[in-house]
């Protein structure tokens, strides 16, 4: 965008996890400036940036309005730049917005002078008007309405060849979220809202004709509704060049036959699908207000695994209410017998303005601090959990990054269980290490080599040999294969 300097000037600015994501809701807001918005300049920071220097870039600017997106991974960043902007410019108007503004301390930790709860598009445009008019509204929160998707425009066109190049492009096709989950945010939406596809799908063609080959859809459901399924995947199908990759999300109970044939057209590695499972417990998930079979979603699983060539992983979450130790470890040893090769296990976060945060789970203690995962729970102990976590971050790094595979046969059928098995191996590989992160493949196979000598009868040099083997095989291009 051009940058105008002066006191009419507007900056919209956040923090991004790394450089390979975008900041899409700031642009989408930033598209929706309407005549303020030749007015506008947008920073997208990283956490490698200090404070300092990015109020020194924003200031430069000389703005008028500042609005800032806060968010689970930048909270701490995003206080203190607000508190900074205030120091050295207190005339300066700071908004914030993002789902941390939806935190009951919200009001005090940001050095704001109103925060926007919920979409900005329409909203923060309007206070900047009053603003820059010396009329500032009463009160310090806004709460819009949802927005008419029908009316608002895309944020695609301002993506630079850079982005094209480097970065992960984000796209979304709907807000909102058929589900009621506890611990999810778009349990506040009532309704499922979709933007209309012409405009979207003239949006794609340009980036497709400038060389974007990898989408990630943002829609907590991709799959809710078969006709638009269909219409967005038949899209990019038919324009379809090597390289391209789509990243979707899906629920399982709404996989029908028909999506399953469409999701069996694409080259293999062409998706990159994520299924929600979350738990496999039936009591847990009536108690999380979650609709599902897990028999059914188990089954959505071997089927996409044996009749697409999708990339699969499975969402589960450790941590949720009503569920112990051993009923998590029966749900993951399900997960894992279906023979998709990525698992995610999360820690149950109680995030702000979710129903879990509205009413937590009796018994359960949350950290009051980003990302505020759950340390105790009446089934879960707070040592047992940080095992848990541990165990998150080691199933990473030996399985999900597809790094050892035949070994990891043979550690999980060590013991009756495979999750019995891991969890010992993450306990010995901490004990060892002392680390959850940044466990290189030298240290990662020495720790295997350990296992495997003190729980099977193989000996060194065979255990050596399959350990080496999977090394010399292990997926390059995988995050997290060297690391």
């Amino acid at each position: 965008m051009t940058e105008v300097p002066g006191e009419n000037s507007i900056v919209l600015a956040t923090v991004v996890a790394r450089y390979s994501h975008t900041a899409f809701g700031q642009r989408c807001v930033a598209a929706n400036m309407g005549p303020l918005r030749p007015r506008c300049r947008c920073f997208e920071f990283t956490q490698d940036d200090a404070p300092a220097d990015m109020a020194e870039a924003i200031l430069a600017c000389n703005p008028g309005v500042v609005g800032l997106g806060a968010y689970i991974w930048n909270a701490d960043t995003v206080r203190r730049l607000a508190r900074l902007l205030k120091r050295l410019r207190p005339a300066l108007w700071v908004v914030v917005g993002g789902p941390e503004t939806w935190s009951d301390t919200a009001e005090t930790d940001y050095a704001a002078d109103y925060l926007v709860r919920g979409e900005g598009e329409a909203a923060f445009p309007a206070l900047c008007v009053k603003l820059l008019k010396n009329a500032p509204p009463p009160g310090r929160v806004i709460t819009p309405p949802p927005c008419d998707l029908n009316t608002l425009e895309l944020p695609y066109a301002a993506c630079t060849d850079e982005d094209i190049a480097h970065r992960v492009l984000y796209v979304e096709t709907s807000r909102g979220c058929l589900g009621r989950c506890a611990f999810c945010v778009s349990a506040r939406e009532h309704k499922m809202r979709f933007f209309p596809l012409p405009p979207l799908f003239a949006a794609m063609g340009a980036l497709l004709a400038r060389g974007a080959r990898r989408f990630k859809f943002v829609d907590r459901t991709f799959n809710a509704r078969l006709d638009r399924f269909h219409a967005v995947l038949e899209f990019f199908l038919e324009r379809w060049q090597p390289g391209m990759e789509l990243h979707l999300e899906l629920h399982p109970e709404l996989l029908s036959d028909a999506m399953v044939e469409m999701l069996a057209r694409f080259p293999r590695n062409g998706l990159h699908l994520e299924v929600g499972v979350q738990s496999l417990s039936p009591a847990t998930l009536e108690a999380v207000h979650r609709p599902q079979s897990p028999d059914r979603a188990l089954a959505a699983l071997h089927t996409l695994r044996k009749n697409t060539g999708a990339r699969i992983h499975a969402d589960l979450i450790a941590g949720l209410p009503g569920e112990g130790l051993a009923a998590f470890g029966e749900g993951f040893d399900r997960l894992l017998s279906t023979g998709i090769p990525e698992i995610q296990v999360g820690i149950l976060k109680c995030l702000p303005g979710s129903p879990m945060d509205q009413a937590p789970p009796e018994g359960a203690l949350f950290s009051p601090e980003p990302p505020y995962e759950v340390l105790e729970t009446k089934e879960l102990s707070f040592f047992t959990l940080q095992r848990l976590k541990r165990f998150s971050r080691h199933f990473d790094r030996y399985f999900n990054c597809g790094a050892f595979p035949r070994t990891m046969e043979r550690v999980f059928a060590t013991k009756s269980s495979p999750f019995e098995a891991f969890l010992l191996l993450s306990a010995e590989t901490w004990e060892a290490t002392g680390k959850s992160w940044g466990l290189s493949i030298e240290t990662r196979a020495a720790c295997l080599q350990r296992y495997l000598e003190a729980h099977t009868s193989h000996d060194a040099e065979d255990i050596a040999r399959v350990i080496a083997g999977d090394i010399a095989r292990r997926p390059r291009s995988v995050p997290g294969a060297d690391v």
